[in-house]
């Protein structure tokens, strides 16, 4: 044999795509084994082997070439298998990496869902484990594969420790079997026992203390596991199994529920640690774990929970574990038994507004066996049982009605969206005048008087009422059950709807039915009289036996705000300006409650580069969905200068018609209830719907309230906004000079028609005449010298002047009068300084932190921080704008630190989100935008998700844990980014299943359903729309408007060749609807 067949063939990488046959001998003594063994690279070779290629990453060996390769004093043999290799460990990496940099190195592979690595054999799993210096730490380690390391067994060729020679480059062999795993049982654990599992540590950490995790390998496993962790410098595996960071965290939170079981705090976060050893917490990671991991995850917790609710006692603690155990438990539990221990812990907790939001999360979302009938009937039990739960438990009263107007927000929301619309709209139009019309000798203005006697009392006459089909709340020359004794007779039934015929369109039988079917919703959303006789669906007509269980006896204030503000909310509109309940601002970050885009013009095709710029850098206000604390900046906005409170024109307002919204909210605020903010509130919905007729409402509503300045304000900017800027200045002055004759507590308003008027003059561009308006206001009567008024001594008493102001509204604790203040101190600095930005944000710092004093206890939904701090950083980022606008000079980065900041103290505030993009989009260096949406809007949502309340002080009561903004915001800046920035079809597709998973928050969002249907349709892709479009109707079997997108969008194909659905497809489409029990109004 010559020299070269002598020689040991080369290494090379052993991918399928390049295998090496290497020839066998037939006189070599010894028979070579078909098999080969993968070996792990010596950690420290020789000088001599550092120079060779790279080719030795990874080298295939036969037991027979090991045995002659090392020496005898360093064999030893243990039992040989040859059944073929798992997986292959890379402990070198590159060998180039200290002569060109690490950067060079071999690329750290991301798996795919599949769990396979790019060139790999299918089942294989290849790990990149770099230990030297310089080298990366390991994040791609494969947490599925390291689990099972200590339940497989294990045969090595290992080095003798006492062994000197350390030449040997063949001296580790590392051969792992494939084994099968053993599946853990839910009931494994014993009775008072839970366990902390770490997917890569040998340890298991239980109540009993800390033992190793038991195999069936025994000693060899762990001989293999303490070869791993070895300390020994030299040629042996070092991999480190778990961050010691980790590990001292979670030794010192078992060491403190062992000493206070009764810590709920540390039991939460017990659990957020093990979400986060196992990779639940990374946002980017979330679409990488299988159902087996997930479902093993929440067994996991789920046993720390049941262990911590054995011990805990404190009643916060016992609903917050209630609720992060039911959030995991339909990942193991049948639904049966969820819906069961349900039922255990809304009776322990029956004034849980958490609780109760989370359970009907849960049972609305079954596709299976969905009944809309079904689903009503079970929320009118719910609310028949929480009413006579609280009239037996009067200290939780208050948090049972929230949850009694939650659940028929809910309820009515079904109802809608079922198309069942009249019955919905009827619901409401009775709670409004059983609750705000009700006749005086029918009052109760206390719980105590409530009694059973006077609610059936008001039942009897309210249902006669009823009955007699008198104009009701909403509807024209309504007078309201309060003027019904007296005038009842007067009253005229409305005239019928007229639903106007529509010519068949041409296309297909389906295509038509759809057709008719929409016009005869659009045509019938208000409920019927029994003496119409052009109605021919008895749905159209309401009794009053279909309302009457949803009739709430509200005996406080803050109970009937409750019930218009979930009005409001039920009608897709901003919330009230002065509502900063918990639990309503809650609402309007509700998956289940926000779906207004299925009334939404959104884009609905893939980004593209036929713009050098995207709509985001033209105008910041094109995004829909608004999330922010509402003031007269957003009520009353200078179109295309600042945000408003209705968003965009480009949708109608959903299931009730404007004008019964108007007309409700105008006999509410003519009938004397409530206070300013809501008739403002009336005149900025106005001033949208009906511009033409605003004017005469405000004047009429000064006549009755003369003394409102907060009115003047708004009748100002009404006047400005249809033009009459003139006529505006003189509302100013004449209400300024008014203020004097006030008493002092109406007076105190006065600081709001100054601060507009500042506003007004810098959105108009003139700078001098705002800062010379300013300074007039030590003198309310206007009258200041203009000698005296740019004087340094005229600057000092003004900013002397509006501080005492600020100091006094907040020691009287009326923090919306000292925002104004701080603001007008800020525009003061900013004006006199030229218009500089820094200057203005130092004064802004200054006044934060005297907002931010525990004096200002009301807080915003978006975080801990205060609704103040909040409407001041908004005030500034429309300076910020005001001032780009205006092409004036600035730094882009201090506008993004601010906004940054701003993101970061409120992630879901749709203003700064959309300045953000907005000034991003202009420079397009990086991709910020995404990066934070990413990072912090997503991040936070997504760990309140999995902990919603992880620590008393760790979030505010606002926080939702389901907030749906962040991920419509999160395919809104996708959708806007151009292909020259990374974004295509398939990278929006990614940001919307992202959003859309079963555990995320907008698993069931309706309208993100539709929206994810519009973009794949809009595509020309027919036959991934058909997909989402079966994923719809699955998360969300309530809604019709899904079910009509298969007969509107995807009805016209010939049998479904072309991704659509045929005729057959169809007719089943429609069945399901049947069966579900939605509302089928035209025939077929």
């Amino acid at each position: 044999m010559d020299r070269d067949a002598q020689q040991a063939p080369k290494a090379v990488p052993q991918f399928s795509s390049f295998r090496v046959h290497t020839p066998t001998s037939k006189s070599s003594g010894s028979h070579e084994s078909d098999t080969r063994l993968r070996s792990t690279q010596h950690l420290n070779e020789s000088k001599n082997h550092a120079e060779k290629p790279r080719e030795r990453r990874s080298t295939s060996v036969t037991p027979s070439h090991a045995e002659n390769t090392l020496p005898e004093s360093k064999k030893r043999f243990v039992e040989w298998d040859e059944s073929p290799t798992t997986f292959t460990i890379d402990v070198k990496g590159d060998s180039r990496n200290l002569d060109y940099g690490s950067s060079y190195g071999v690329p750290t592979y991301s798996r795919n869902e599949s769990r396979i690595a790019l060139g790999a054999r299918t089942g294989s799993g290849w790990l990149a484990h770099r230990s030297a210096a310089g080298d990366r730490t390991n994040d791609s380690i494969s947490k599925r594969i390291v689990k099972n390391i200590g339940r497989q067994k294990v045969h090595r060729v290992i080095e003798d420790p006492t062994s000197s020679s350390d030449n040997d480059a063949w001296a580790e062999f590392v051969h792992l079997e494939p084994s099968k795993r053993r599946k853990r049982e839910v009931g494994d654990e014993a009775e008072g026992e839970y366990r902390f599992y770490d997917p890569n540590d040998e340890f298991c950490y239980t109540s009993e203390g800390t033992v190793r995790r038991p195999t069936r390998e025994g000693a060899e496993a762990e001989n293999c596991l303490e070869a791993s962790g070895s300390d020994h410098d030299g040629p042996h595996l070092q991999v480190s199994l778990l961050d010691e960071r980790l590990r001292q965290r979670r030794a010192a939170l078992s060491s403190q529920v062992k000493q206070d079981p009764t810590d709920w705090v540390s039991w939460l976060a017990l659990v957020e640690l093990q979400d986060e050893v196992d990779g639940f917490l990374d946002v980017s990671s979330q679409a990488r774990h299988t159902n087996a991991e997930r479902r093993s995850n929440a067994e996991v917790e789920l046993s720390i929970y049941e262990t911590a609710l054995r011990s805990v006692t404190d009643r916060e603690g016992l609903e917050r574990l209630h609720l992060g155990m039911m959030s995991k438990a339909p990942l193991v539990w049948e639904r049966r038994r969820c819906s069961l221990k349900w039922q255990v812990i809304l009776k322990e907790h029956r004034s849980s507004y958490r609780l109760w939001k989370s359970y009907l999360d849960f049972h609305q979302s079954r596709p299976s066996d969905f009944s809309l009938e079904e689903t009503r009937r079970h929320y009118l039990d719910l609310l028949q049982d929480m009413r006579g739960g609280r009239a037996s438990d009067q200290a939780s009263s208050s948090g049972s009605y929230m949850v009694q107007v939650y659940i028929l927000l809910r309820l009515t929301l079904l109802l809608s969206e079922g198309d069942y619309t009249e019955l919905a709209v009827a619901i409401w139009q009775a709670l409004l005048e059983f609750t705000f019309n009700r006749p005086q000798h029918l009052r109760s203005d206390t719980q105590r008087e409530a009694s059973k006697t006077t609610h059936d009392a008001s039942l009897s006459a309210f249902e006669q009422f009823w009955e007699s089909e008198v104009p009701r709340i909403g509807e024209a020359n309504a007078k309201g059950w309060l003027n019904y004794h007296t005038d009842g007779d007067e009253q005229a039934p409305p005239p019928p709807a007229v639903v106007e015929a529509l010519p068949p369109p041409g296309g297909s039988a389906f295509s038509t039915w759809a057709a008719v079917e929409r016009q005869a919703s659009s045509c019938s959303k208000t409920p019927s009289r029994a003496m119409d006789t052009s109605n021919e669906d008895p749905y159209r007509v309401v009794l009053f036996s279909d309302i009457r269980p949803t009739l709430l006896d509200s005996s406080i204030s803050s109970e009937r705000y409750a019930i218009l503000a979930a009005f409001l909310c039920f009608c897709h509109l901003p919330p009230h300006i002065n509502d900063h309940n918990n639990h309503v601002r809650s609402w309007y970050q509700d998956q289940f409650v926000r779906s207004e885009p299925l009334y939404d013009n959104l884009p609905k095709s893939a980004p593209s580069d036929s713009s050098d710029l995207s709509p985001a850098a033209d105008s910041p206000f094109a995004f829909s969905l608004a999330e922010h604390l509402n003031s007269s900046d957003t009520l009353f906005p200078n179109a295309g200068k600042w945000f408003s409170a209705f968003g965009p024109r480009t949708w109608n307002r959903g299931p009730i018609p404007e004008e019964f919204i108007l007309a409700t909210l105008k006999m509410l605020v003519n009938q004397g209830f409530g206070d300013d903010s809501l008739a403002e509130y009336l005149l900025a919905f106005e001033l949208q719907v009906s511009p033409t007729t605003v004017l005469k409402s405000a004047k009429s509503l000064l006549k009755k309230r003369p003394s409102s300045l907060p009115l003047y304000n708004a009748y100002a900017l009404i006047q400005s906004r249809v033009g009459n800027g003139e006529m505006a200045t003189t509302v100013f002055d004449t209400a300024i000079q008014m203020s004097n004759r006030l008493d002092q507590a109406a007076s105190r308003h006065v600081i709001l028609l100054w601060r507009t008027r500042i506003w007004e003059l810098l959105d108009s561009g003139e700078t001098t005449t705002a800062l010379e308006q300013l300074l007039k206001f030590n003198n309310a009567g206007g009258d200041g010298k203009a000698s005296d008024a740019g004087s340094a001594t005229a600057h000092l008493r003004l900013r002397n002047a509006l501080s005492a102001g600020r100091d006094e509204m907040l020691s009287l604790q009326i923090p919306a009068l000292a925002i104004h203040y701080s603001e007008l101190l800020v525009l003061l600095d900013y004006l006199t300084s030229s218009n500089s930005l820094p200057t203005a944000l130092s004064t802004f710092t200054s006044n934060l932190h005297l907002l931010a004093q525990p004096t200002t206890t009301t807080t915003s939904p978006h975080s801990r921080t205060s609704s103040s701090e909040i409407l001041l950083r908004q005030s500034l980022a429309r300076l910020l704008y005001t001032h780009v606008l205006h092409k004036r000079p600035y730094s882009p980065r201090t506008i993004r630190a601010f906004l940054a900041e701003s993101i970061a103290a409120s992630p879901t505030n749709t203003i700064f989100l959309s300045l953000y993009a907005w000034n991003e989009a202009r420079f397009r260096i990086d991709d910020r935008v995404r990066g934070i949406v990413r990072d912090v809007v997503l991040h936070s949502s997504h760990r309140r998700r999995h902990h919603p309340s992880r620590t008393p002080e760790a979030e505010g009561p606002l926080e939702s844990d389901d907030n749906v903004i962040p991920h419509h915001f999160a395919i809104y800046t996708d959708l806007h980014r151009g292909l020259a920035q990374g974004s295509n079809a398939h990278a929006v597709r990614g940001t919307f299943e992202r959003a859309l998973r079963t555990e995320a928050a907008a698993g069931n969002s309706a309208g993100l359903w539709k929206w994810y249907f519009d973009f794949e349709h809009g595509n020309g892709d027919a036959k991934r729309a058909r997909g989402v479009f079966y994923r719809a109707v699955r998360a969300c079997p309530w809604v019709k408007e899904l079910y009509m997108l298969a007969f509107e969008r995807l009805g016209d194909d010939d049998g479904g060749g072309g991704g659509g659905m045929g005729e057959e497809e169809l007719k089943a489409v429609r069945e399901m609807m049947v069966e579900r029990e939605l509302r089928i109004r035209v025939g077929f």
